[in-house]
């Protein structure tokens, strides 16, 4: 903003808990004064202003949680989201093999499982439609595992089947005794470390495409509103070269705190060595906190579950030996590192609230994220020790059916499947629960997540309700994408309160005055960082910084 104050004036600026004022002063990137417009006009003559009339100035919206550089690394090619048969999905496939050049790699991302009709993953589609000699890698939808042909499991050295210790598997065929080497394998890769077995394989674009690439996410990000993001990854094979080339062109459209995994495979030491590179960065991006799992998916009949899942998984999570998550949580807890845990089902999330609950107290803020199912007592035990939680609405509202008939549903049965995303239990629990989007698993729109959360279904689809008594309020809602998020990992701001960073966003409209629909629709005029204008739908005021 320079030196001189701005008088930034609305209709409504929600801030500290959604109050309501008129105007606020930002001097030096950070909110002076708020309250009164024509009050703060008189205490401030000097001040330049920027006058939005009729619209709402919220805080910049958060998202809790999502992955756009290694998102932009997963979701690429073949867009496989919409496909819900077999039909649709060879389809797909079959028109953008058309497109490539011999021997060129097909990548693809968003295949659910489901168009296999509850028959077992396998590579089968591909190599019927498109034959086994070019190489494959579909990325599934929920990012935790993948599909491959014959030919990349060549490529990488692949030819028997193999589990791993935190319950990742390169899955072999049921039909396995009929075939040898290699083609006793789906091609089905369940979980990170076999993806990992496979994806260094894949070749990338240039460092300078990449930025292009997440250039054009985070703008996209940053016109629904978002000025920040927590990124619970480091994974992606050239995250630093990529944010660094991104702001040797200038500044990033949103802030992101990225949190680097703690693994099972991670020695004592390497722990210590991960909690010593934090704090490292750029002017908007900076390593801050450590993400660990317990477990991985419920349609991956890979979450830790109390009760064996319909197909007979779910009884174990990631770590072989339990304890050693609770041992490298103890580190990181002595080391003064915030940490946020993967945890979705309900055995694996009672075991990390317990987990975190008996650490000593070190003015730490943890967090768990998803828990998608989760017991009453747990819910209790979680408000009781203070734990935030991070919640993705959108995940129940566009992947679980209403009948039934979705994969997790199956994998769960009656009455578990009743049970998902209790986002007001947490709420009655006095629980600080911030809310994320897990792109590139869902849309990041902020505005049709805080839609889904009040509805329980799809914003643009009249379909009954998945467990409505768990709605959020539009307030509510709107709270989870502000000022909870940073709360949720013991941050200040994101309030627009006295001495928070002047991030904010422009509605057109009002988002608690609007129906869900609405909101999910409604134009977002301006973000703001540190008081300077990331994008503006007002010729007025481009330019200004």
């Amino acid at each position: 903003m320079g030196a001189v104050p701005t008088l930034v004036r609305a209709q409504s600026i929600l801030h500290e808990g959604l109050q309501r004022a008129t105007g606020m002063i930002v001097s030096a990137g950070k909110i002076a004064a708020i309250g009164d417009a024509e009050e703060l006009a008189r205490e401030w003559p000097a001040a330049s202003l920027d006058d939005y009339g009729p619209a709402t100035i919220t805080p910049g919206l958060i998202d809790g949680h999502a992955h756009p550089v290694w998102g932009v690394a997963l979701a690429r090619g073949a867009d496989f989201s919409a496909c819900n048969t077999l039909a649709e999905f060879t389809a797909v496939l079959e028109e953008a093999e058309a497109q490539l050049s011999e021997g060129e790699w097909l990548i693809g991302y968003g295949l659910a499982p489901h168009v296999y009709a509850g028959a077992p993953v396998t590579n089968d589609p591909i190599h019927e439609h498109i034959g086994v000699d070019r190489p494959v890698y579909i990325t599934l939808f929920d990012a935790h595992s993948a599909l491959v042909s014959r030919a990349t499991l060549v490529l990488a050295e692949i030819d028997s089947p193999e589990s791993f210790s935190d319950g990742a598997a390169i899955v072999e065929r049921e039909d396995a005794t009929k075939a040898d080497g290699v083609d006793r394998l789906s091609g089905h890769l369940l979980e990170f470390t076999a993806m990992e077995r496979v994806f260094p394989h894949v070749p990338l674009p240039p460092v300078t495409e990449q930025a292009d690439a997440l250039a054009a996410v985070l703008e996209g990000m940053s016109r629904t509103g978002l000025t920040g993001v927590y990124v619970p990854d480091a994974q992606a094979r050239d995250l630093v070269a990529v944010l660094t080339e991104l702001e040797a062109r200038g500044e990033l459209p949103v802030r992101l705190r990225i949190s680097p995994w703690c693994t099972p495979f991670m020695t004592p030491d390497e722990i210590t060595q991960l909690a010593q590179e934090l704090g490292q960065g750029g002017r908007r991006w900076q390593f801050e906190g450590v993400k660990l799992f317990i477990d991985g998916t419920i349609d991956g009949g890979t979450a830790w579950l109390e009760q064996p899942d319909t197909r007979g998984e779910g009884l174990r999570g990631f770590w072989h030996d339990p304890a050693q998550y609770a041992r490298n949580l103890q580190q990181l807890n002595d080391l003064g590192v915030p940490t946020i845990t993967h945890a979705i089902g309900d055995r694996g999330v009672r075991f990390v609230a317990e987990t975190l609950a008996a650490l000593p107290d070190r003015g730490l803020q943890h967090r768990i994220d998803h828990l998608e199912i989760v017991a009453d007592e747990v819910v209790d035990l979680i408000g009781a020790n203070e734990i935030a939680v991070c919640i993705q609405p959108s995940h129940c509202s566009l992947f679980v059916h209403p009948d039934g008939s979705d994969l997790w549903s199956i994998r769960l049965g009656e009455p578990r499947n009743q049970q998902g995303w209790r986002t007001r239990r947490f709420l009655e629990s006095g629980v600080v629960e911030a809310l994320g989007s897990d792109w590139p698993v869902a849309h990041y729109d902020p505005r049709q997540v805080i839609a889904d959360a009040q509805l329980r279904h799809p914003h643009d689809r009249d379909t009954p309700p998945i467990q409505p008594e768990q709605a959020l309020t539009a307030a509510e809602a709107l709270l989870g994408y502000t000022e909870l998020v940073p709360r949720s990992v013991g941050l200040p701001g994101g309030a627009l309160a006295v001495g928070d960073d002047a991030d904010y966003t422009v509605w057109a409209a009002n988002p608690l005055d609007l129906t869900p629909q609405e909101v999910a629709q409604v134009p977002i005029l301006a973000t703001a960082i540190g008081g300077a204008l990331v994008f503006t739908t007002e010729p007025e005021l481009e330019g200004r910084s």
